[in-house]
């Protein structure tokens, strides 16, 4: 503990430190690191990657935590509009004002701010460039540009089964900014990402990409049922059709188009996504994997296990990976 005067401060725990948390957190499940490819039998692609907008040789680019945004304005705005309409009914019947019902409309119109607030951010954006093995994004204002290859992720479990994809990076010169040693970016790129085998899936969606090029996330030619080739968004409107239309959502969808048409990323980013960029002073070289050694998906075995080219288990080489890598998870 740091004493100034009468004022204590807590240090920061460090990188490590932060790791060894997440590795023991209840909700949380350490994944491979870039080094290790998922076994090639089990891979699942399905984004449709044909916006070269989003999806080119230099970057793929995610909006998901935007579009969750507006999707969660959509209910904040039917429950703003349902204690608004409510307490006006109850005025008009009892003939009297329901003061008791303030506090109710009052925090729904301040989350219904919150949102409307978070949209015009430019948080939720982040890109995977694969050329300078970085990736981009914004903590608040600050835009942050951290290598590839420093990347832990982690699946979190969110609501009902529900499960995140996190990746975390130690924040090195910008630790001061983040007043953390870590920080996450979502892993996330659309709302199907739900479960904890579709966390594995993105994550090795992320890392193909970031070895190999768009080619290597290309969905296949002939998908198995239920991976057919879709966009990915952050959007519920279908799921929350009835939000959408109580909640006026198509004036926060104009509110959302605003702000985005304003979007810009820094010159900087921009410089660096070009096909002719100049790179010098960059590590470009991407996070190879073994040809012989894999990972696939087993929750009954800690989340996955490490195999050979033919899929099949490697008990002690599973046992050291993860003692090696994520400490607080070896006996996982």
């Amino acid at each position: 503990m740091i004493s100034l005067g009468k004022e204590k401060i807590k240090p920061r725990r460090s990188f490590e430190e932060e790791l060894t948390r997440l590795g023991n957190h209840k909700d949380r499940l350490a994944l491979p690191r870039p080094s290790l490819a998922m076994w090639p039998g089990d891979v699942k692609l399905w984004t449709d990657i044909n916006d070269s907008n989003f999806y080119n040789e230099q970057y793929i680019e995610t909006h998901f935590l935007a579009e969750t945004n507006v999707s969660t304005a959509y209910l904040a705005s039917t429950w703003h509009i349902i204690a608004l309409t409510a307490l006006i009914a109850i005025w008009i019947v009892d003939q009297k004002f329901p003061f008791y019902a303030i506090p109710f409309e009052l925090l729904a119109l301040s989350l219904f701010g919150v949102f409307l607030l978070a949209i015009k951010m430019p948080s939720g954006r982040i890109r995977f460039n694969h050329k300078t093995q970085l990736v981009h994004f914004f903590w608040g204002k600050i835009l942050i540009s951290v290598p590839w290859r420093n990347a832990h992720p982690f699946s979190r479990i969110v609501r009902l089964g529900s499960v995140d994809l996190d990746i975390f990076f130690p924040t090195g010169p910008y630790a001061e900014s983040a007043k953390s040693e870590i920080i996450p970016v979502t892993g996330n790129f659309d709302v199907a990402d739900a479960g904890l085998d579709s966390a594995f899936y993105r994550w090795e969606f992320i890392r193909r990409y970031m070895e190999c090029g768009l080619a290597a996330i290309a969905p296949p030619e002939h998908p198995e049922p239920g991976f057919e080739p879709r966009k990915a968004s952050g959007h519920f409107r279908k799921t929350f059709d009835i939000f959408y239309y109580l909640g006026f959502g198509f004036l926060i969808d104009r509110w959302a188009a605003y702000w985005n048409a304003r979007f810009r990323w820094p010159e900087e980013v921009e410089r660096l996504c070009q096909p002719d960029a100049d790179l010098s002073g960059y590590d470009t070289s991407p996070v190879t994997t073994s040809t012989t050694r894999f990972y696939r998906f087993d929750l009954r075995q800690g989340g996955y296990y490490i195999c050979d080219a033919q899929g099949n288990a490697l008990r002690d080489a599973t046992l050291a990976e993860r003692a090696a890598t994520y400490p607080s998870s070896g006996t996982k």
